[in-house]
């Protein structure tokens, strides 16, 4: 196979994987109405998976995606593992990082990152093992590595003693796209909803009645098929107003990197990243099109923040007033494109092994992985697939942990925009629109997140910056 016909092979791989991935998860359901009902009835779980139609489900969830020719040990027990209810979708992960751990020894992650909550958590292991995030919370995809037995974390379905994942936490599953997407493919992508007011937005299902702002996440490639950027879209329906003020009408916190650390805020990481600012502008170096975009981050110094132009990070941001699946009258839609930054030495996962010599494939799914060289920006600094912001290792923490007292920690994608919806923008006080965590997969899934009830959780202070 020459060079020049990869990317378009792997595309088609990768498509064919896809379809065999969602009938893999439709197979997880399954299985996991099927363990809710056992658990509801008040049989033991291992009394189902250990009988004939148990041992048949299992057979056809695990053979459905190749697992079984490349999962080890510890991934088995990880994926068929049931233990004791636990809490969803809580803060501290010290819990759940065993589970974590075993994957990314599984796929040949040296430096297994530790995350501040179970969300990113989740995400992690998404990612790594192209799972969706509610698979891996229920019952056959649960936290079992010993000798942590947390157990699933929620149910598709309710029980007395579980609740549903979609009351806890709500997700976003996109495959990667083929081509360059735009606004009017936001009606085949799946967006994060929230409602918003005067305090943090909150996530809820699509079509829930008053959501007011969505958030797109998806993976795209370049002219030659390769996935190198990920796109974002900030709808906000709220905002019908089309003047823009020459002052500051957006604010979004981005999970940036250089290689070697994380780009953070004021406040350092993980409490604070590095922060996108778009104004209207009528000149200056950053001014185009009347829109002047541009970064505050710890660029160049840990610990001091400065301000680079956008687009001298290779990010490109569009302010669009049009409609979209959330609502037929013309609003603010914002885009915004940041590269990716993926490289065999910190992400080694994203670019598989080659059993048959010819597509490189995740170690533990058989799933084509979307990565054949190391995408590196040309200003070095891209957003990883990692379920950011991780933990910072230290010269006396070498291993990241998180702290054992209670810490401050934000959502790697926050969204804020001023304009009080009639006004202008730019007019008005800022209203909180998106808080999101997300992660990438090995085979450029996106998988978007968001808990229900942040300020509940445990061992952490999660909220956005602004």
């Amino acid at each position: 196979m020459t060079r020049s016909i990869f990317p378009q092979k792997r595309n088609k791989w990768q498509q064919d994987s896809i379809s065999l991935l969602v009938n893999h998860n439709k197979l997880s359901l399954t299985m996991n109405k099927l363990l809710q009902f056992v658990t509801k009835n008040r049989y033991p779980v291992s009394v189902i998976v250990g009988s004939q139609i148990g041992r048949y489900a299992m057979r056809s969830l695990v053979g459905s995606s190749s697992i079984s020719c490349f999962a080890g040990a510890a991934f088995a027990a990880w994926l068929c593992g049931s233990g004791p209810a636990s809490a969803g979708d809580s803060g501290s992960d010290t819990a759940v990082q065993p589970a974590l751990n075993a994957v990314c020894a599984a796929v040949g992650v040296k430096s297994c990152p530790h995350m501040p909550t179970v969300s990113q958590v989740v995400l992690e292991i998404a990612g790594l093992a192209n799972a969706a995030p509610d698979f891996v919370r229920g019952p056959q995809g649960s936290f079992n590595i010993p000798p942590n037995d947390t157990g699933a974390l929620c149910l598709v379905i309710a029980s007395p003693s579980l609740s549903a994942c979609d009351q806890i936490v709500i997700d976003a599953v996109n495959p990667p796209a083929a081509s360059s997407v735009g606004i009017s493919d936001l009606a085949n992508l799946t967006a994060l909803g929230f409602t918003t007011g005067k305090g943090p937005p909150v996530p809820v299902p699509l079509g829930t009645s008053g959501a007011s702002s969505f958030f797109y996440a998806v993976a795209t490639p370049d002219q030659n098929g390769e996935i190198t950027t990920l796109t974002l879209y900030f709808d906000y329906p709220v905002q019908t107003n089309s003047s823009i003020q020459k002052s500051v009408f957006a604010k979004i916190s981005l999970p940036l990197s250089n290689g070697q650390r994380p780009i953070c805020g004021t406040a350092g990481c993980p409490a604070t990243l590095a922060t996108l600012q778009i104004s209207g502008c009528s000149s200056g170096p950053s001014c185009v099109n009347g829109l002047a975009a541009n970064v505050i981050g710890d660029f160049t110094t840990q610990g001091t923040t400065e301000t680079r132009s956008a687009g001298s990070l290779g990010i490109q941001t569009t302010v669009s007033f049009a409609p979209s699946p959330n609502s037929a009258s013309s609003h603010l839609i914002l885009t915004v494109q940041v590269p990716l930054r993926v490289t065999h030495g910190n992400d080694p996962a994203y670019f598989g092994v080659v059993p048959s010599g010819v597509i490189p494939v995740n170690q533990l799914t058989g799933l084509p992985t979307a990565f054949t060289k190391d995408v590196v920006p040309a200003s070095g600094i891209g957003v990883t697939p990692q379920a950011a912001p991780a933990c910072i290792p230290t010269a006396s923490n070498p291993n990241g942990d998180c702290p054992a007292t209670t810490f401050p920690t934000t959502f790697p994608f926050c969204a804020s925009f001023s304009g009080s919806g009639s006004g202008p923008l730019g007019s008005g006080s800022f209203h909180s629109a998106v808080a999101a965590f997300l992660s990438i997969g090995t085979d450029a899934t996106t998988y978007a997140s968001s808990p229900v009830s942040p300020a509940v959780l445990s061992g952490v202070q999660l909220q956005c910056p602004f």
